[in-house]
């Protein structure tokens, strides 16, 4: 995949180099708008540049700190959640990203999930308590794996770098049009005449105008179209590290399906980051397509960015430019059994049975330690998506500075920090005293 990791530099500068020179234009024509007649449209180039350097060095360095901090993520420890790690761990082995990220968790009902940080050493991984509500293990491990494709495909930073100039071009119209809305072009008005300079300065006005609405409009969709290719190679990468695209698949139908009328876990201008954008018209890819793409690939025998690019090609009529030729060329690997936890947790229960009656017996002494083991493990398997949610949930809570008390009769007890009436509390379970 290092093809597409210098694909992705390359484009970038060249994308990059494009929203300066129109995030410049913009400015002269904001310059030209609001003081016509002036040398105000250098003046205007200069400030957008300083701008938009500005942002790209507050972005680049604290960027991540900012989005984090911006959807109220708290990070979790491996020892609060193990569950939650053991399935990024294995996406990052399975990917051969080579660092594991920081794992963060937002206290939002909307089901959701992003990456974020410019390089695999310094990235992170969000996902909100709704989606660990809402999905199974598999369907978790999914997500991790889309986001985890993303840091491995340099795509945080190629989208973070984008979304600075386009939001440097929607602020200077944002500030060009409230003074239009103020004042009105009243300089243009005042130092014009029925000449033909007059009719030159009336001209240039509506250029300038014109050009300030198409840039902003035009940095938009630059932004949308190279957020959609992205996430296209996102899915096509967790089909592959999990080998269970249904699993995907089933995910982004539930986060999808569970949108409607939640409020957005990030700020608008970071909604490219998300594994499902709130809207059509925004920066993914339509659901549906994503979604039969997946569910196309899960009924092959083997998985590869070849097959997938096979499958895109089906679906949307529309061959996958965006796939390097190194990804295509890259060995399949087998599909997964779609019951192949389920199998597991059968098999590890017959060998517990089987060593508990020889132990008992006494045909396998010092096998009961063994088999009891098993047995936990087998129930461990069944109950982890429960277990899973329950240990990341806990592991916000102390994160946020809640102590958590664990009762005789086995109740949690999550308490505020310096809460002044602790002596008071009861269990909800039992009802036996917290200091007792």
């Amino acid at each position: 995949m290092f093809e597409l990791v210098r694909k992705n530099r390359n484009r970038s500068i060249i994308l990059v180099t494009f929203m300066m020179i129109l995030l410049a234009a913009v400015g002269w024509a904001a310059g030209e708008v609001m003081e016509p007649g002036t040398n105000a449209g250098m003046m205007g180039i200069v400030l957008a540049l300083i701008v938009g350097v500005v942002l790209f060095f507050v972005s680049f360095f604290s960027g991540s700190s900012v989005l984090l901090m911006s959807a109220g993520a708290k990070e979790i420890e491996k020892k609060d959640a193990p569950q939650l790690y053991n399935i990024v761990e294995e996406m990052v082995i399975a990917s051969g990203l080579g660092s594991t990220p920081k794992i963060y968790v937002m206290e939002s009902n909307a089901a959701n999930a992003f990456a974020t940080g410019r390089k695999p050493e310094l990235s992170a991984v969000a996902v909100t308590e709704g989606l660990l509500n809402m999905l199974s293990r598999d369907e978790l491990q999914a997500v991790i794996a889309h986001e985890i494709a993303h840091v491995k495909n340099r795509d945080i930073l190629f989208m973070t770098l984008l979304s600075v100039m386009a939001g440097a071009i929607a602020l200077i119209s944002h500030f060009m049009t409230r003074h239009l809305f103020w004042f009105g072009g009243g300089r243009r008005s005042r130092s014009s005449s029925d000449s033909a300079t007059g009719q030159a300065q009336l001209i240039l006005f509506l250029v300038s105008i014109g050009l300030v609405i198409l840039g902003s409009i035009t940095a938009k969709l630059i932004y949308f179209a190279a957020s959609r290719t992205r996430e296209y190679m996102a899915d096509a990468g967790s089909a592959i590290y999990t080998r269970n695209p249904a699993a995907l698949a089933s995910a982004l139908q539930k986060i999808s399906g569970s949108m409607a009328g939640t409020k957005l876990p990030v700020p608008d201008v970071a909604r490219a980051m998300l594994i499902v954008g709130p809207s059509l018209f925004g920066t993914h890819p339509p659901i549906e397509k994503r979604v039969a793409i997946l569910q196309a690939l899960a009924g092959t025998t083997t998985l590869s960015y070849a097959e997938y690019a096979r499958n895109f090609q089906r679906v949307t009529g529309g061959a996958a430019r965006f796939m390097p030729k190194s990804a295509l060329d890259e060995k399949s690997v087998g599909q997964r059994s779609a019951n192949a936890g389920q199998k597991f947790v059968e098999r590890a229960a017959r060998t517990a049975i089987n060593l508990g009656t020889a132990a008992a017996g006494g045909r396998l002494p010092g096998v009961a330690a063994t088999a009891a083991a098993l047995a936990g493990r087998a129930t461990s398997a069944t109950n982890s998506a429960p277990n899973l949610r329950r240990e990341a949930l806990d592991a916000v809570k102390k994160a946020a500075g809640y102590e958590i008390t664990v009762c005789p009769c086995g109740a949690k007890i999550k308490i505020p920090k310096n809460y002044p009436h602790r002596d008071s509390i009861r269990c909800l379970a039992c009802g036996r005293p917290l200091g007792r």
